[in-house]
């Protein structure tokens, strides 16, 4: 597996990890940063870049190109949405040449039968095309990255040229999106999202708050994902905080990259968690709050619970919304309106609720990545290689 080095990127292809070693394969994975998670999640890990994170990555290239920064935050109006994220990984990965020569060199030197991949990451397609391998692009799940492998070759030509490739003679696609929230492109293997975010020993206090507290009223759960926040944010949390006296709810800030000092004394009906697993905290709420990351979103989902998702620009984050809010499982609003009116709305939304609950019926009745394990020993097999 290759993994760009980033919490969300990494999440979504821990149940493919697992299922793929009870299955009796072998697994190493080729990351950084972040991506070194799926070591704390069961799976084997090389480090091809110690100390790199996607955070990192991001700041050299705001640095380097903020004409593609300045595109991606205003990707709503942007009409070549995909086109521009190509150019920004593309450029992202052109600024760490270090890291991509390690991953290509990772894989000459284990050479795997497949290789299992987080979208547009250029590296694994030209690893692939050196060992006349399968290349198989992981999808994060209602970010579509249709066609990728082509843009990458376009928007990365010098990489593939470097190392006398073309793109890879076998490609496939695995896609956790839900059938009712995306378009499903034919030949792409479906599979049902488990949302995982991350293991570990859940904190004392964190656990008696979310397991053994008592309570009556609705619980709102806010978090804004495990990178830099969207710059919008803290005027989001003001204004939670400024409606939550008033609500007859709780509300729990998990969101330990947030800084909450400047807001003075919470009310009594806020409580902040720091870190904690969302799918412990979604799975005794009424309300999920978030920044538009795909794990935030599926977790809500999965939970049976109405999302809000406040418009920040960013990747990936307008086609989460029109995903979300299109569905009927959430709403996507200005900042501003985020405050007492919207809450108390959505927590008595039962239509809004029903529909999450559809959806994740949905996903239930996909195939597990156990199903997927099959098709990917298929096919090695007919690609002339060996599954083991």
């Amino acid at each position: 597996m290759m993994i760009s080095p980033g919490a969300g990127h990494t999440y979504p292809m821990v149940p493919l990890g697992w299922a793929l070693q009870l299955a009796g394969h072998e697994v190493l994975v080729a990351s950084c940063g972040p991506g070194l998670l799926m070591g704390e999640a069961g799976v084997r890990c090389v480090d091809v870049a110690p100390g790199l994170s996607l955070t990192q990555m991001q700041g050299k290239l705001a640095r380097h190109r903020p004409d593609v920064i300045a595109r991606l935050n205003n990707d709503a109006l942007d009409p070549d949405y995909h086109e521009t994220i190509g150019m920004a990984v593309a450029g992202a990965l052109r600024l760490q040449p270090d890291m991509v020569e390690a991953m290509i060199r990772t894989a000459e030197e284990w050479r795997p039968d497949v290789i299992v991949y987080s979208p547009l990451l250029t590296p694994a397609l030209v690893a692939a095309a050196k060992l006349g391998i399968p290349a198989v692009r992981n999808e994060f799940g209602l970010v579509r990255t249709d066609d990728s492998p082509r843009l990458m070759r376009e928007m990365h030509g010098e990489l593939f040229e470097a190392h006398g490739v073309d793109l890879p003679e076998v490609t496939a696609t695995i896609d956790i999106t839900p059938p009712s929230m995306g378009v499903i492109e034919p030949d792409s293997w479906q599979m049902a999202a488990i949302p995982f975010n991350g293991g570990g020993v859940l904190p004392s206090d964190a656990y008696d708050y979310l397991v053994r507290a008592e309570r009556d009223t609705p619980r709102v759960a806010v978090t804004f994902g495990s990178g830099p926040p969207p710059l919008e944010t803290a005027r989001v949390v003001r204004n939670i905080v400024a409606a939550a006296p008033d609500m007859d709810a709780e509300f729990v800030l998990a969101a330990p990259n947030v800084d909450l000092d400047d807001l003075g004394p919470l009310p009594r009906n806020v409580t902040t968690l720091g870190w904690a697993p969302l799918v412990s905290l979604m799975s005794r709420s009424s309300l999920v709050i978030h920044h538009g990351g795909p794990g935030s979103a599926f977790g809500a989902i999965m939970s049976g619970l109405p999302q809000i998702i406040p418009s920040f620009g960013g990747l990936g984050r307008p086609l989460i919304m029109d995903a979300v809010a299109g569905r009927g499982v959430g709403m996507a609003v200005p900042p501003e309106e985020v405050g007492r009116e919207l809450l108390e709305s959505v927590l008595a939304d039962e239509k809004m609720r029903t529909a999450a609950l559809e959806v994740r019926e949905e996903i239930r009745g996909l195939p597990t990545p156990s199903d997927v394990v099959g098709r990917l020993g298929e096919l090695v097999e007919n690609s002339g290689g060996r599954a083991g």
